[in-house]
């Protein structure tokens, strides 16, 4: 469904399990291209493993979700400004193990190989990934990675596996 919100449109989809069990393989192509895509595009600025990639971008999101749990994010917070302390949450290591399903012992090992070559910063209340958004290849790699998830949703239209919702039909729904 197409909304209009502050001049920017949204859309929401419908998903078809039949044109995607059809196309699956070309589905899942699309998917882990876009997949592979955002690792190179994060590990190429931040020089990691696939495995250290995936601790940080678990780390990261649970840091912020306090923040970004809202869609209604004050304009103050938009951007790439730090947040403010109260609103960003340490993680444990063992809350990083659980959302990676790695074993706690090698999130702990990596975590603390990440601290050492300040990747990560480690606090009494758990482990902080600093701010990279006002680095100067953030934003461009952002538009890479919004580019990547363009052109595999519009692989998957094409696939007919997803489909843009008629106006008023409410939210996304399996077809």
């Amino acid at each position: 469904m197409a909304e209009r919100t502050e001049g920017v449109q949204t859309y929401r989809y419908s998903i078809s399990v039949e044109a995607a069990e059809r196309e699956l393989r070309l589905c899942g192509f699309a998917l882990l291209n876009h997949y592979l895509t955002m690792h190179n595009v994060i590990a190429e600025h931040v020089r990691l493993q696939p495995m250290e990639l995936l601790i940080l971008i678990a780390t990261t999101t649970g840091n912020v979700q306090r923040a970004l749990r809202t869609e209604a994010l004050p304009e103050a917070l938009r951007g790439s400004k730090p947040l403010p302390p109260e609103l960003v949450v340490p993680m444990s290591r063992r809350a990083i193990a659980r959302v990676t399903g790695l074993p706690t012992e090698t999130v702990r090992r990596h975590v603390e190989s990440m601290v050492k070559r300040g990747i990560l910063v480690s606090t009494p209340r758990g482990v902080l990934a600093p701010n990279r958004l006002a680095e100067r290849w953030a934003a461009a790699a952002t538009l890479r990675l919004i580019e990547s998830h363009a052109a595999c949703t519009e692989k998957l239209i094409a696939l007919q596996a997803i489909a843009p919702q008629p106006p008023g039909s409410g939210k996304s729904k399996r077809a």
